[in-house]
């Protein structure tokens, strides 16, 4: 594992700022920009359909389908720098994974609400890296205890446990692009 942070709220996580060198993860962030496939989706709350704000992509080892929010992800195979890449995870971390969820923020309006990543039948370990402009990132490890603020830096990698609430809230701030790779294992 990565040199380990606990916070101070008892919860666990390992983040590793430069998990991925300033060239490397320009070089990537370049290129998944510019040649992966980009997907709005939508969502229906109380009768009413309305934009998820951001882009998603995702791969994986062939025939996985990640279901969330009653939306189908089914992979069908791996793109070759995804593929390195978590296999890089794995060798560094020890984490084995074989699906990834690629959401791209385009600005500081584009964010991800308040979930938890524990459908049934995933190993609860996620491997989150960040590529692009820092984002505020916050978790919440436990009911009444105060949510942790991450700054999540370009070419980080935040492990944690996708059981315990978080989220990318909305940002007034200027912010560049930002992509994150959720990295798991769908059993």
């Amino acid at each position: 594992m990565q040199r380990g942070i606990e916070n101070n709220t008892g919860g666990r996580h390992f983040y590793r700022p430069g998990f991925l060198d300033r060239s490397a993860a320009d070089q990537l962030l370049s290129r998944l920009s510019g040649e992966l496939v980009w997907l709005s989706e939508t969502f229906s709350l109380y009768g009413r359909t309305s934009a998820v704000p951001r882009l998603v992509s995702w791969f994986g080892d062939p025939g996985l389908n990640y279901r969330y929010a009653g939306s189908d992800h089914l992979s069908s195979g791996w793109h070759p720098e995804l593929d390195a890449l978590r296999q890089e995870i794995h060798a560094r971390c020890g984490l084995e994974t074989n699906f990834v969820l690629l959401n791209r923020y385009r600005d500081g309006q584009d964010s991800m609400g308040w979930h938890t990543d524990d459908e049934s039948g995933h190993r609860p370990l996620v491997a989150s890296l960040s590529l692009g402009g820092a984002r505020r990132f916050l978790t919440r490890p436990g009911a009444g205890r105060p949510s942790v603020r991450w700054d999540l830096e370009h070419g980080s990698l935040l492990l944690l446990d996708g059981r315990e609430p978080h989220s990318l809230p909305k940002t007034r701030r200027a912010v560049a692009e930002r992509i994150n790779l959720s990295f798991r294992f769908l059993e």
